[in-house]
């Protein structure tokens, strides 16, 4: 497994500032969670994040040493998100061609320093399964 990243912070959040009303929520879970393609492993883990964002389903971020990325390859595809930073993306090969399956960042704003290098799936590209979970009442709340 490769580290997906070197994490940094960008600084405070200048969508937090702007949209105040605008939450995330970043919760530990122990839950085993894993995402397979193609009936290929790509990541396997019982210590990731649950991200809860305002307007937004839940999202898991799987720590990069539990992400197979060298089964995936880097897209050259960026987005800017104001509440978390500049978002990297990897892609495969799925039916119908390569397309982007999962994303993190590698610099993070202090807000969501808890994802920086975290790797999240699209949940409809790929099969992700996680078990029961056993959350920590530790949160992040963008305020």
């Amino acid at each position: 497994m490769a580290d997906a990243s070197t994490p940094h912070s960008l600084g405070p959040s200048p969508g937090a500032l702007r949209h105040p009303e605008h939450k995330i929520t970043i919760t530990p879970s122990d839950a085993h969670c894993k995402v397979t393609m193609n009936g290929m492993m790509v990541a396997d883990s019982n210590r990731t994040l649950v991200l809860v964002e305002s307007k937004y389903g839940h999202v898991i971020y799987f720590p990069p040493e539990d992400v197979y990325t060298e089964r995936l390859e880097r897209s050259d595809n960026r987005t800017i998100c104001p509440f978390k930073g500049k978002a990297h993306y990897f892609a495969a090969n799925l039916a119908g061609g390569t397309s982007d399956v999962a994303w993190y960042y590698p610099q993070v704003y202090d807000e969501v320093s808890a994802i920086a290098g975290h790797v999240a799936f699209y949940a409809d590209r790929v099969d992700l399964e996680c078990g029961s979970e056993s959350a920590r009442a530790e949160e992040t709340t963008l305020a």
